[in-house]
């Protein structure tokens, strides 16, 4: 079994409720920030905090503090997050944002109807995305 075909499903245990981080979970998600460069987005806390969780799961076989549980997931999904979802993300807020403004009496939907759909758009809603992470 590749890495990549591994990384999904690293990111299926991370979201069950089990509750519990095993170490061949946490290895190939370092593995795959590693290579999708994630990990030198990490802040040096977070790394570190990392670090200790994967020796804590190959010392022990799995991690079942919940306060440790708890970072160590936050901080994994940061690694699994891709540019494809900080785009996705930027542009769901930033619609999310619009709508709010435009659904005001005498906004823009009670001129521009159509923007209503654009704004249900996953093709707009990428656009959006892309000017707002390049932007």
């Amino acid at each position: 079994m590749t890495l990549t075909q591994r990384a999904p499903s690293a990111l299926c245990r991370l979201l069950s409720p089990e509750a519990t981080l095993s170490y061949p979970c946490l290895d190939s998600i370092r593995h795959r920030s590693y290579r999708t460069r994630a990990w030198a987005r990490l802040e040096v806390t977070e790394r570190g905090i990392f670090r200790c969780a994967l020796w804590i799961a190959k010392a022990r076989g799995k991690i079942t503090n919940m306060g440790l549980v708890a970072q160590v997931t936050r901080i994994a999904l940061k690694l699994l997050e891709t540019v494809r979802s900080r785009i996705v993300k930027a542009g769901l807020m930033k619609a999310d944002a619009m709508l709010r403004e435009y659904v005001k009496p005498d906004g823009v939907f009670s001129w521009a109807p159509q923007i209503r759909e654009w704004l249900d758009d996953p093709r707009y809603v990428w656009y959006l995305g892309v000017l707002e992470v390049n932007g």
